[in-house]
């Protein structure tokens, strides 16, 4: 059950999703953060300018998800939690594409 909206959820939700664009997307941001990573990378040292730094951080760890949820759009396991296996609801993933868990599994790890 899905805990917002008490409903079932249903694998075939990830069926609803066009990965070309998801994947167009996911290449896209992931071409930005290439750009930030390069421009803020000389000066991203903590002691010498710690918002380059943790913006730096950041965004390398985005860049990871990202890459992983292309990965998972290879292996065809897109959309599917990584955690409980469970369907991430569409209007997750189209607002964080590169989501890896769903919401309940999210909130757990939150709490943790």
């Amino acid at each position: 059950m899905n805990m917002l909206t008490e409903q079932p959820l249903d694998p075939a939700t990830i069926a609803d999703l066009d990965l070309a664009s998801v994947r167009r997307a996911l290449h896209a941001e992931l071409a930005r953060g290439e750009a930030i990573v390069r421009e803020l990378e000389p000066r991203a040292i903590p002691h010498i300018d710690p918002a380059a730094y943790m913006t730096t951080v950041t965004t390398i760890r985005t860049m990871d998800g990202i890459r992983a949820a292309l990965d998972r759009i290879a292996q065809g396991t897109y959309g599917r939690c990584i955690r409980c296996g469970a369907a991430i609801l569409t209007a997750r993933l189209e607002v964080l594409p590169h989501a890896e868990t769903c919401i309940e599994c999210q909130a757990e790890v939150e709490r943790s």
